[in-house]
């Protein structure tokens, strides 16, 4: 058994405590909410889908940031997506709970 508190750490957990530091850096956050309808999840989007979870833009930089639990998996238009931004030479990756905070601090640290 884990005696790691970031292990039962969930993607919203993450994502709530990503946004919250972002802000008290001043770093401008973006993240896209599906909501729930009559026939299920959706997200209003035009163009393909799979765009990562966050946005950060600082006065240094900016990251590209999937979010996924400690056992959540990438989907192929994710990857895609991610796999673009780098070829673009953006900084763009996965964040899970295994990274929160050390690295996570640090990334958002230098675009600060």
């Amino acid at each position: 058994m884990s005696t790691d508190p970031t292990s039962r750490m969930s993607e919203d957990d993450l994502l709530r405590a990503v946004v919250d530091l972002a802000s008290l850096y001043g770093i401008l956050v973006h993240h896209s909410r599906p909501a729930r309808t009559a026939r299920g999840w959706a997200t209003a989007i035009v163009g393909h889908k799979g765009l990562p979870d966050l946005i950060l833009v600082g006065g240094r930089g900016v990251l590209i940031r999937e979010l996924k639990s400690a056992k959540g998996r990438t989907t192929p238009e994710q990857e895609e997506w991610l796999s673009r931004f780098r070829l673009a030479g953006q900084d763009a990756a996965v964040w899970r709970p295994r990274d929160w905070p050390a690295r996570i601090k640090e990334e958002l640290e230098a675009i600060r």
